[in-house]
This record gives structure tokens, sequence and C-alpha cells, in this order.
């Protein structure tokens, strides 16, 4: 029996395809002047997470006076749970992009769609326009002492791999 949550977890595989995918559309929604979310779902196995999905929820892009968000609303999240349900499958993480510089806002901690521990949460900055492959991304798990913690260069290359 698989183990509840995503703690256990030691290595997600991301296909090069869904990362080539996420910049090129978060690219796309920055020229209009927003930020965007995408999730990553798939199937653990054992202390491995393999993505197989790249899902793009339906969202309100938002851009008023304190700043860029996006919204998913109570339907969408529902159908989204749906989905997971009859595919066999969960959510391992989110990934939106900033305008600017990569981190976690105080409206990412707290309106994440992630809220299983061990999730992930990546932060691609200025709209995917000034790094490549995550490079430049900042990375943060869901813990259930701190909270969404940033991880270190160290943790994330042990963490995440890039297959072709």
């Amino acid at each position: 029996m698989e183990p509840i949550g995503l703690m256990h977890i030691k290595t997600v595989y991301i296909p090069q395809e869904f990362i080539d995918a996420v910049y090129l559309e978060f690219k796309d929604t920055g020229l209009k002047g927003f930020e965007r979310l995408a999730l990553f779902a798939g199937q653990k196995k054992g202390i491995e997470f393999f993505v197989n999905y790249l899902l793009y929820p339906k969202q309100q892009l938002v851009k008023g006076p304190d700043g860029l968000s996006f919204h998913v609303d109570g339907d969408e999240l529902e159908r989204i749970g749906d989905w997971l349900y009859q595919n066999n499958c969960c959510l391992v993480g989110q990934i939106h992009s900033h305008p600017t510089g990569a981190y976690h806002s105080e409206a990412d901690d707290t309106l994440a769609l992630i809220t299983t521990f061990g999730g992930l949460s990546i932060v691609v900055p200025d709209f995917g326009n000034s790094d490549h492959n995550l490079k430049g991304s900042a990375f943060y798990r869901l813990l259930p002492e701190t909270g969404w913690t940033k991880l270190y260069p160290n943790q994330i290359t042990s963490l995440i791999k890039i297959t072709d």
C-alpha cells in the first residue's frame, strides 16, 4: 500500500516536453502582462513520482492595483479533482510565473492549489524570459512544521529530475 501524502517522495521525474510547454505558455501569457499557473500530475511509485500530465486549470488572470494574480474557482477545482480520481492520479506540484523575481509571495503561500504535505511549488521568474529549464526558478516544498519552505540547490538537484 502506498503511503498517504507526498512526504516520502525523494525523486520527481518531469518530462522535458512539459518544461518546454510551460515556458512557452508563460512567455505567451507574460506578453499580455499576466501570470499563469500549471499543475503537474501523475503517479507515485514507492519513493518516486512520475509526472505524466501537465494541466492548465481554467483560471481568471488578474491585473490590478495590487499586482498580478490568477484565480481558480471551486468548480474548476472540483473538475480537476474528479479528473485526477478518474485517471488514478494525484498532484505533486504547481508551477507559476512571476513578472520579476522568483519567490513565494504571501498570496502564493495562502492560495496554493497544492495542499498535500510534501507537495511542490515552483516559481518561474520574468514570465519565463530570463531562465531556461528552471535554472532561475525558486522551489518550495510544503512541510508540516514550516509550511512552504524554500529548497536549497542541492535539495532541488536531488529531488527534481528532468527526463527526455
